[in-house]
C-alpha cells in the first residue's frame, strides 16, 4: 500500500495575488483560485442540498457565476468569503426552486433577487472575456446556440429556448447542464498541475485509495482502507447514524460490504488543505444490483492523509431500483 505520509507540495500563490493575474485574463490563475477552493464548495454544498449530483451542479454554477462577477470583488483577498456567499445563495435558490416553482432556472431567481448587468455585459468587462468567447466556439453547435440563446442577449426563458431550437424543454436543461460541467471543468483545467497543492493532495489521496480499493475488491481486506481513517474517527452518513472510531467503520460498513459481495470504484479525488471530497462508485454483486445506491461521496477532514471525520452521501436510487422509495 502506499505510504500515507504527507509529501512535500508546491506553494500555492495567496488568493489576492490570483485574482490580480485573473483580472488581467491569466485563466489559469482563475482556474487554480476556484481549485483550491472546490474541495470546500463542495463539502458546503453537500450539507446544504444533501445529494452529491446537486451539489456537483451548484459547485459549477458557483464557479461560472465568479467568472461573470470576478470584477465585482472589491477585495481579492476576500475572494474566498466572496465564493462562499455565492455558493450558499446558489444552493439557497436551489432549494427554494425544488420546493416552490421547479420548472424556473436558478440562474433566473438568482438575477431577479440581485439586479446585476446582463451576461453579455459583465463578460464584457472581463479581461476573461476572450477565453469565454474561445471556449464556446469549441461548443457541438447544439450547446453553442442555446448557451448564446440563454445567456446573452435578452436571455430567453427555457420554454423560448425550447421553441427556437425545436427541442423539448428537458432537452434545454440537459444542454445548459452540460454547459456548465464543460465550462467549469475547463477553467479548472487550466490551472497549472505543477503549481497546485490541490492538486498534488488529490493525487495523494487518490494513489491510497486505489491501492486501499484493491485490497478490498481483490483480496478481500478492508485493512487498508481502514487505516486511512484515524483510530477515533467519527463517520456519519447523511441524515443517518454516526460511527465512533476505526473499528466500528469497518465492522458496521466495510466488513458488511465485503460479507453482501460489494465493492469500489473510485471516479473521482478534490482536495484542499486538510480537507477532501471522495467519488466512489458501488460495485453491486451481478446477483443483486440495486443492493446499494450507484455511488457515493465522501467528505474527509484529515492530518496528515488521515481523517478523523467523515460524513458520507448516497446517490439518488435510479428509476426501476426497487429500494428506489426507501432510499
Amino acid at each position: 500500500m502506499t505510504s500515507t505520509t504527507a509529501t512535500p507540495m508546491a506553494t500555492r500563490p495567496a488568493d489576492a495575488e490570483l485574482v490580480f493575474a485573473a483580472g488581467r485574463g491569466d485563466t489559469a490563475a482563475f482556474g487554480l483560485l476556484l481549485e483550491g477552493h472546490r474541495a470546500r464548495l463542495t463539502r458546503l454544498a453537500l450539507a446544504l442540498l444533501g445529494d452529491p449530483q446537486d451539489a456537483a451542479d451548484a459547485v459549477q454554477d458557483t464557479f461560472l457565476t465568479a467568472l461573470r462577477r470576478l470584477s465585482e470583488l472589491r477585495d481579492p483577498a476576500a475572494f474566498g468569503s466572496w465564493l462562499a456567499r455565492i455558493q450558499r445563495n446558489v444552493c439557497l435558490m436551489r432549494l427554494r426552486a425544488a420546493r416552490e416553482i421547479p420548472a424556473e432556472d436558478v440562474t433566473t431567481q438568482l438575477d431577479r433577487a440581485q439586479p446585476m448587468p446582463s451576461a453579455e455585459e459583465c463578460v464584457e468587462r472581463l479581461a476573461l472575456r476572450d477565453w469565454v468567447w474561445q471556449a464556446l466556439g469549441e461548443l457541438p453547435e447544439p450547446l453553442r446556440v442555446t448557451a448564446m440563446l440563454r445567456y446573452f442577449g435578452r436571455q430567453h426563458s427555457y420554454q423560448e429556448i425550447a421553441e427556437i431550437t425545436g427541442v423539448p424543454v428537458g432537452t434545454v436543461r440537459s444542454r445548459l447542464h452540460q454547459l456548465r460541467a464543460v465550462l467549469a471543468n475547463r477553467l479548472l483545467d487550466e490551472a497549472a498541475p505543477s503549481s497546485s497543492s490541490s492538486r498534488d493532495a488529490a493525487g495523494q489521496w487518490a494513489r491510497s485509495l486505489q491501492d486501499a480499493f484493491e485490497a478490498f475488491n481483490q483480496r478481500s481486506d478492508p485493512g487498508p482502507l481502514a487505516a486511512l481513517y484515524s483510530t477515533d474517527v467519527k463517520a456519519r452518513l447523511f441524515q443517518g447514524p454516526q460511527l465512533r472510531g476505526r473499528d466500528e467503520l469497518q465492522s458496521l460498513l466495510l466488513e458488511d460490504d465485503l460479507a453482501d459481495g460489494v465493492g469500489y470504484r473510485l471516479t473521482s479525488v478534490v482536495a484542499s488543505g486538510d480537507l477532501a471530497v471522495v467519488e466512489v462508485r458501488f460495485l453491486n454483486p451481478p446477483a443483486d444490483p440495486f443492493h446499494c445506491p450507484p455511488a457515493f461521496t465522501q467528505v474527509l477532514h484529515h492530518r496528515g492523509f488521515q481523517a478523523h471525520r467523515m460524513t458520507a452521501y448516497f446517490a439518488a436510487r435510479p428509476d426501476g431500483d426497487p429500494n428506489r422509495e426507501n432510499g
